[in-house]
């Protein structure tokens, strides 16, 4: 089947279809691993899915969040998007939701004490922060004259594509460089997943080119992007 050219992972129905299921927990894992910078005992070892994805519900409901929302085994929260386009009150609504993350851990009368880290990342197929270079920026409480930080506690990630500039698999130099370009231009493999050069034969990097292929195969999820695309029109 050939693949549309809609098709990719920074299609947001496409990227929570990817990551937004339990059954691949394993992807998720790896693509947080890989931007959070964590290795050997500080990795990542098991999710549980707050919002797994359910496509039925989706259909029976327009406004279903696309995000993909997880909590790791030490009682991190995480909130991983993929923003298509760009909408002007963007930041106030990443903060919003990622205040909610935040204080939606505590049940009634628990103490503060049990509050964990919440962390927001915003995978942006458009240029947010005009005044940074880097395309991966990290937003956490700091003093604005000492630059000491406050906490830890809660953080937000943006990881703009457009500012990626490497365009060739043997220019990669990490994992995260490796699934940031997956990202951003995996779809050229689409066709002949077979064809991928060895600089990108990651397991869960080929797992999740794998799983856009059969997403888009997918009658019910080729439904909602139709419908998207007709409301759009």
């Amino acid at each position: 089947m050939s693949i549309d050219n809609s098709i990719n992972l920074r299609n947001d129905i496409i990227f929570k279809a990817v990551f937004g299921y339990e059954k691949n927990e394993k992807l998720l894992i790896s693509l947080l691993n890989s931007i959070l910078g964590l290795e050997g005992n500080d990795k990542i070892i098991n999710l549980t899915f707050l919002n797994a994805f359910n496509i039925q519900e989706y259909l029976n409901d327009k406004l279903t969040s696309l995000d993909v929302k997880v909590e790791d085994g030490n009682g991190t929260r995480y909130d991983v998007e993929m923003q298509v386009e760009s909408e002007k009150p963007y930041i106030n609504r990443i903060i919003y939701y990622h205040d909610k993350l935040y204080t939606g851990q505590l049940k009634e009368s628990e103490g503060y004490e049990k509050l964990s880290r919440a962390i927001s990342i915003s995978v942006l197929n458009f240029v947010l922060i005009e005044n940074e270079e880097n395309f991966h920026n990290i937003y956490r409480y700091l003093n604005i004259d000492s630059k000491k930080e406050l906490t830890d506690l809660k953080e937000i990630h943006f990881i703009e594509l457009p500012k990626f500039k490497k365009k060739k698999p043997e220019e990669l130099k990490s994992k995260f460089e490796k699934w940031v370009f997956a990202l951003k231009c995996g779809e050229i493999y689409a066709e002949n997943i077979g064809e991928i050069p060895e600089e990108l034969k990651d397991e869960e990097i080929v797992m999740a080119l794998n799983e856009m292929v059969k997403a888009s195969e997918d009658d019910v999820i080729r439904e909602i992007l139709d419908m998207r695309d007709k409301a759009r029109h």
